[in-house]
């Protein structure tokens, strides 16, 4: 059961969610630790391509991160449906919070390698696969069922307020204190939002029946074939996730050896996406109780792809800078209405393993990141991220075809 919210509402109804005190503590220590994020994303492409030289170990290191996820994401979603998902959640964020600790006193004290990047990303990346499922499953937990919608739109617009404030403060804190001192500030913000998960009062839930990965899975598996608007969802998901987000591993590649900038450009860049994002995560608030969302989402996914087209073929900085607000913009208005409907459609006992199954696209995107790294090498970034969109345009279309009656759920 839900606590009760706090006090009288002086809020307006697309932030009525905020009422609830466990709900704003997830935001609190969600903010600084995704801000944290965003700075060691800035941090991280740039140090590996002054040590390397290289595009594709821009790539390798950077899909790291998320290769532990097409192993352990469905595994995930079994315990964050069986286990307390609170005790998962601290446990899994003080885990990224010790090793980005690590990771900063070595780039500070001089003693980092390549290779230690691409082993402690890997081992970050292991615990965000174990977290990701349960934090996204939480948050019907914090507020009552009618404003679930509200929750997670209120929720998506601040983490893109992050991708506004993290690239900025990790652009200055890069400058004026190296790579290290953005590794540290978020072990810093993960901390904090260990913290404030070890604050909220999350309810527990008795489950029946003994705990068997491999049934539990199977489960989840036949409800997800069983719902063609799941299905629908997550094949655009993916064909987004080895496509679509390329071009923010590859990003340093362009603003050094294309449009001839440093960390300031590299910085832009990255804001630049984070404020797109935030106009179309603030912007679908008041939307979030919308019956029909499908034409936002098809709206989303067409901005998205035209503006990644761009982006491949910017001359200079600042034309750059302006095609990617729009993908930011386009990814997510469809990242926020694809969440928005699993958890909203999802029964609360299979929500950690469809929520799962989602982030498990995460670990194929190393795939088509590395792909776009040797491209790039080979035969330039522009083709690495233009072919990609030209790609997604085709596989999406297709998918539309096949999947026209599904689309009337949306």
């Amino acid at each position: 059961m839900v606590p009760p919210a706090s006090g009288r509402s002086v809020l307006p109804a697309a932030l009525e969610s905020l009422r609830y005190r466990d709900f704003r503590l997830l935001l609190g220590g969600l903010f600084m630790a995704l801000s944290g994020w965003w700075m060691i994303i800035v941090a991280q492409g740039w140090l590996v391509l002054e040590m390397t030289n290289s595009a594709t170990m821009v790539a390798l290191v950077g899909a790291m991160l998320s290769l532990p996820f097409l192993v352990l994401g469905p595994l995930s979603g079994v315990i964050a449906d069986r286990v307390y998902r609170k005790h998962l959640l601290v446990g899994t964020r003080t885990t990224v919070s010790v090793l980005m600790f690590i990771e900063g006193g070595l780039i500070l004290g001089g003693y980092i390698t390549v290779w230690q990047l691409v082993v402690l990303a890997f081992l970050a990346g292991c615990a965000f696969a174990m977290d990701i499922p349960a934090r996204q499953s939480l948050i019907p937990d914090t507020v009552p069922p009618t404003l679930v919608a509200n929750a997670v739109a209120v929720n998506v617009a601040l983490f893109s307020l992050t991708t506004i404030a993290g690239p900025i403060a990790g652009a200055a804190t890069l400058a004026a204190f190296g790579a290290g001192g953005c590794f540290l500030a978020n072990g810093i913000g993960n901390a904090a939002l260990a913290a404030s998960i070890a604050s909220m009062r999350i309810p527990r839930r008795e489950r029946a029946g003994s705990f068997n990965v491999l049934g539990d899975l199977a489960g989840g598996i036949r409800y997800v074939r069983g719902e063609r608007l799941v299905m629908l969802l997550l094949g655009v998901a993916l064909v987004m996730t080895l496509t679509g987000r390329n071009w923010q591993q590859l990003a340093p590649v362009f603003v050094r050896d294309i449009y001839g900038s440093g960390e300031g450009g590299l910085g832009a860049i990255y804001t630049a996406a984070g404020v797109g994002a935030a106009i179309g995560a603030i912007g679908l608030v008041p939307a979030s109780g919308a019956r029909r969302r499908a034409p936002l989402f098809v709206a989303g996914i067409a901005l998205a792809i035209v503006a990644t087209a761009g982006f491949a073929f910017s001359p200079s900085l600042a034309p750059a800078v302006g095609t990617v607000l729009f993908i930011g913009l386009g990814l997510q208005v469809v990242e926020t209405l694809t969440q928005t409907v699993l958890l909203v459609e999802t029964p609360e006992h299979m929500r950690g393993r469809v929520m799962s199954l989602s982030s498990l696209l995460w670990g194929l995107q190393p795939f088509g990141v590395l792909v776009a790294g040797v491209v790039a090498d080979s035969l330039g970034p522009q083709v690495a991220i233009g072919g990609g969109a030209v790609v997604a345009a085709i596989m999406l279309a297709a998918l539309g075809a096949r999947t026209r009656e599904a689309w009337r759920g949306v």
